[in-house]
């Protein structure tokens, strides 16, 4: 158990942790260009009849959407390919925005929400990873490459810079269909920044865009939109992939008298078991229990979850689960002491913190309103 003004977790700290919680510049691109590594790198190492199965897999899809009476893709295809600039606009929009709005958010997230940048990357590489693999185990040739299918190549015949075609990117591995990539990265920039709390315009944004790929994608003939479906699939996993590695705590209920661990081992947050009571004003909080708070949240990231649990027949602690796991209290006098002291600090922000986890602690709402900031009171 802490005292206000010095802050420890259960679980071990490195020695030496920096308050500035971001990954070195040079290792982030290290790390994506060995990703690229892994691409280019599994698509040489093509096994026999690759390019047979690729098309064989095509028609399959095509077929089993035909079965379900959605192969809406050769209309589409074709509607675009007779609307002039409409169809340059699409041809560009896939060859750059998913790129473009991926590198933004991760330079976002990086430079403005750096206790969300490591989950957001680590779901990106492992829905990548998962997707290489699937190109290289399960390669299937886009609509527009199926012979005798009708599909006109928008992206190709309009001669787009930067896209099939042009020396930049004509040696790229156009049989990698299965999961759509373009797809998955637009969801991947959509989710990160709902999770980092964007503000609502770039969220909107974000989201609008996904959709306007997902048209895109079809139209130009480059993707089944079961591939849309794939994508999503390696985004899931890489999130999930992702919260698992992060250790993301559960809410579990204990009495004042159990300890930070459940049985499993798990971290967790301690929920009240009995609401304070409503005050006109709330009790005074000292500038110890201010720091105490602040040195956490410098050491450990934007708190993920912040609750008081009741100790003893007076007493109370505020529980804190850092970004990276890790997890503290500090002892104040009373649960409205400690309500107060998460609404105080303004070097936590409140408004990034999960307004569900929050409302279901047995906690006064003014205080809940106020701890989970903006998003609560929507």
């Amino acid at each position: 158990m802490l005292t206000a003004g010095s802050v420890t977790s259960t679980t071990p700290r490195p020695a030496a942790r920096r308050p500035l919680r971001r990954p070195r510049w040079w290792r982030e691109i290290a790390l994506g260009l060995a990703l690229f590594g892994v691409y280019s790198v599994l698509g040489g190492l093509a096994m026999p009849g690759h390019e047979r199965r690729a098309f064989a897999n095509g028609e399959d899809i095509l077929a089993l959407e035909r079965l379900l009476h959605t192969d809406v893709e050769l209309v589409v295809n074709h509607w675009l390919a007779g609307q002039g600039w409409l169809t340059v606009a699409a041809n560009y929009e896939y060859a750059f925005s998913y790129v473009a709005v991926t590198l933004v958010t991760l330079a976002w997230l990086y430079r403005r929400r750096p206790e969300r940048y490591r989950w957001a990357r680590d779901a990106f590489v492992v829905a990548n990873v998962l997707a290489i693999l699937c190109f290289w185990a399960y390669p299937v040739a886009p609509p527009r490459l199926l012979p005798d299918a009708g599909f006109v190549d928008t992206v190709r015949l309009g001669g787009t810079w930067g896209s099939w075609g042009s020396p930049m990117v004509d040696g790229a591995n156009q049989l990698a269909a299965m999961p759509s990539l373009h797809i998955g990265w637009a969801l991947w920039a959509s989710l990160a920044l709902s999770r980092a709390r964007a503000p609502r315009w770039a969220q909107t944004a974000s989201a609008l865009h996904v959709l306007l790929t997902l048209v895109v994608i079809v139209a130009t003939g480059n993707h089944y939109w079961l591939d849309a479906v794939g994508g999503v699939a390696v985004v899931w996993l890489g999130a999930l992939a992702a919260d698992l590695a992060r250790g993301s705590p559960v809410t579990w209920t204990a009495s004042a008298r159990q300890g930070l661990w459940p049985p499993l081992r798990r971290p967790y947050t301690v929920a009240v078991t009995d609401t304070a009571a409503e005050t006109s004003s709330p009790p005074a909080v000292t500038s110890a229990q201010r720091s105490a708070v602040r040195t956490f949240a410098a050491e450990h990231g934007t708190p993920v979850k912040a609750v008081v649990q009741r100790i003893g027949r007076a007493g109370a602690r505020v529980v804190l689960v850092g970004d990276d796991g890790a997890m503290g209290d500090v002892v104040v006098p009373d649960v409205a002491t400690g309500e107060a002291l998460i609404a105080a600090v303004a070097d936590v922000e409140a408004a990034e913190w999960d307004a569900e986890t929050v409302g279901a602690t047995a906690i006064g709402a003014r205080h809940r309103r106020r701890m989970a900031g903006p998003l609560a009171r929507r």
